[in-house]
């Protein structure tokens, strides 16, 4: 099988509920067949949208979390001159809709990178049933405290040099792939050159140069949108301690 049937739209990564962050509120471990019931009554499953689609708006009111089955969406804000910054990317398994803890309104626009389908909890739901079932509240609280995390270290990636930034965010991405289940080595970047540097405050040049850097020292392979890390540990040997 070639490299670029490898990684052909049909086999782009796609979660069950069991190995998704919402399924760890579907089915939590403890749970009696009634209480997975409840919950279950409440979350609304497999819906779908296409590239360039928002799950929501920035300043649209707070009213769900959403949980990607398949494809990548990227979590954007934009400053009081218009300027857009992209905070995270969301990939598949993964939950969005912190942004709007913090208040009653998403901070932030999330954007499909391609076609995308996910699952939805309305957080006054969850609520409710958390407190029949105390087990739920504590697994969000751990997920919002893991994205707090991110943030932080996002901020210390931001003082790095160049190619230490993308080297981590390519060893980031292969370690949410592999908890995921998928392969750590091998997938798909769904997001352009431009967004991976403006989400690592690099011009999208200085991202493809840094790759052919990468690529000419035998640490990853690209071809198109598809990527192989060869040497993860020589990627690895770049990351910021």
């Amino acid at each position: 099988m070639s490299f670029k049937q490898l990684f052909s739209s049909k086999r782009r990564p796609q979660v069950s509920c069991e190995s998704c962050s919402l399924g760890r509120l579907c089915i939590p471990q403890g749970l009696s067949e009634h209480e997975v019931e409840l919950v279950s009554r409440i979350v609304k499953t497999h819906r779908t949208l296409s590239k360039g689609d928002h799950l929501y708006h920035s300043g649209e009111w707070f009213h769900r979390f959403l949980a990607l089955k398949s494809g990548t969406v990227k979590l954007v804000t934009v400053d009081g001159s218009g300027n857009e910054y992209i905070v995270d990317f969301v990939m598949p398994g993964e939950l969005l809709g912190f942004d709007g803890l913090s208040g009653e309104r998403y901070t932030c626009s999330a954007i499909a990178l391609e076609t995308v389908s996910y699952c939805e909890l309305p957080p006054h739901q969850l609520e409710r049933l958390g407190r029949e079932i105390p087990k739920l509240s504590q697994i969000l609280l751990q997920l919002s405290g893991s994205q707090f995390q991110l943030g932080i270290q996002r901020v210390i990636l931001s003082r790095r040099q160049a190619d230490e930034r993308l080297a981590a965010f390519l060893a980031h991405l292969s370690e949410r792939y592999r908890t995921r289940g998928f392969s750590p080595t091998e997938f798909r970047l769904s997001m352009t050159r431009q967004d991976i540097g403006n989400y690592l405050g690099l011009a999208p040049e200085t991202v493809s140069r840094l790759v052919s850097q990468f690529e000419a020292a035998g640490l990853i392979q690209v071809q198109g949108k598809m990527v192989r890390i060869l040497d993860l540990d020589g990627l690895l040997r770049f990351c910021p301690q």
